[in-house]
């Protein structure tokens, strides 16, 4: 019950809330529809939600226009968190398969983001991945491995820059 409730809370968010300020009316559209979701975080839109079975989005968080997260594993963003547009998490993945079919085996990973990060527009997070507490993704990266608490990450595949 909870897919139909979803594909109709995105699809109402997507087609004819995003880009507005009606950020009250999206959250309890997206509880309603299984999301949970911290009081206070503000959707701008649109966003795309894909087969992620768990999401759980903190409290006086920013989502920015065309969040894509894709895959059929867990999602947890944490509290304070800024996403700026454009930045897609994916929790699926495949095995190196053989010569005859190099995606192989399907795997589910779990992807969590610290409070009080930055995410940079056009990022992409992948594999079971853990971004720490405060740390700021800059634009254009692609986060592949864990990050300790209060890093500047950077680039493709993001490696820590600065201590913050």
């Amino acid at each position: 019950m909870n897919t139909l409730k979803r594909i109709i809370a995105l699809f109402i968010i997507n087609h004819f809330l995003c880009y507005t300020r009606f950020f009250s009316i999206k959250r309890k559209l997206l509880i309603w529809s299984g999301i949970n979701i911290g009081s206070g975080t503000k959707v701008v839109g649109p966003i795309y939600f894909g087969g992620v079975i768990d999401i759980s989005i903190g409290k006086e968080c920013w989502i920015g226009k065309n969040f894509n997260l894709d895959g059929n594993g867990y999602v947890t963003i944490g509290d304070y968190i800024d996403i700026a547009p454009h930045v897609v998490i994916t929790t699926g993945g495949h095995l190196i398969g053989d010569e005859i079919r190099r995606a192989g085996k399907g795997i589910v990973n779990s992807i969590s983001i610290g409070n009080g990060c930055w995410i940079g527009t056009n990022t992409t997070i992948v594999n079971n991945t853990t971004i720490g507490n405060g740390c700021v993704v800059a634009a254009g990266s692609v986060v592949i491995n864990d990050s300790e608490p209060n890093k500047l990450l950077a680039g493709v595949p993001a490696i820590p820059k600065k201590d913050l």
